[in-house]
């Protein structure tokens, strides 16, 4: 069974107005995004990697590395505490 990602408990995107951002917002902490991680991040909702791949192509003229790069991410985010692995 692929690996899923959600985000953790208690973590939301939101608009910024004063920056005309997005801002993940977690228990005591708010990350601003840039266009490309609130995507990613919107996008996990219990779905696998190939999943937020596949939803990104469909929006985006993608290069040969999106798989790569959204792998990289998730890792990342993961480490932050950002996402969950499910």
């Amino acid at each position: 069974m692929a690996e899923r990602y959600r985000l953790a408990p208690g973590a939301r995107i939101r608009p910024d107005p004063v920056r005309g951002g997005m801002v993940l917002l977690l228990p005591e902490r708010a990350v601003l995004l840039n266009e490309t991680a609130a995507e990613i991040l919107e996008l996990c909702q219990d779905r696998t990697v190939e999943e937020i791949v596949e939803a990104l192509r469909v929006r985006y003229e993608a290069g040969p590395d999106l798989e790569e790069d959204v792998r990289g991410f998730l890792e990342e985010a993961l480490g932050r505490g950002w996402v969950w692995r499910v």
